[in-house]
Order: structure tokens, then C-alpha cells, then sequence
């Protein structure tokens, strides 16, 4: 509501929303609940992922959640 009355566009709001959708797909630190599951997974299976691979497959889905993200915004 606060962006609306602002004057934010529509299409600016949902490019915010894609944004921080994205950053919580690439990196760790980009979602609390990223962080949550990690410390889950070290506690329960006694594994580790680092940030290096959790970018590492984090990337893809980022890219191709990017460019739909792109396509959306940009065509309708």
C-alpha cells in the first residue's frame, strides 16, 4: 500500500518482488530462511554446504528465474 500511494508503478512493484526473490535463489545470506536450512541439514545429517556450492547451484535457477522474471516484465 505505501508504494502505491508513493506512486510506484505496478510494474516497478513486481520488479521488486522478483528482485528479492532472486536474491534469496542465489546466495545464502539472501533469505533468513536460507540460513535456517543449512543449520537443519548440519544438525541432522551432519552435512556442510558451503557458500561457494550453494551458489554454484543457486546460479541456474537464478539465471533462468531472471529471465523469466525479464520476459514477464518486459511483455506484459
Amino acid at each position: 500500500p505505501m508504494l502505491g500511494q508513493g506512486g510506484a508503478s505496478t510494474v516497478g512493484m513486481m520488479a521488486l518482488a522478483a528482485g528479492s526473490t532472486i536474491a534469496g535463489n542465489l546466495s545464502i545470506l539472501g533469505a533468513a530462511s536460507n540460513v535456517i536450512i543449512i543449520q537443519n541439514a548440519e544438525k541432522r545429517r551432519g552435512t556442510t554446504l558451503t557458500f561457494l556450492e550453494f551458489i554454484r547451484n543457486g546460479l541456474p535457477q537464478t539465471a533462468v528465474n531472471k529471465a523469466v522474471n525479464w520476459l514477464f516484465l518486459t511483455v506484459f
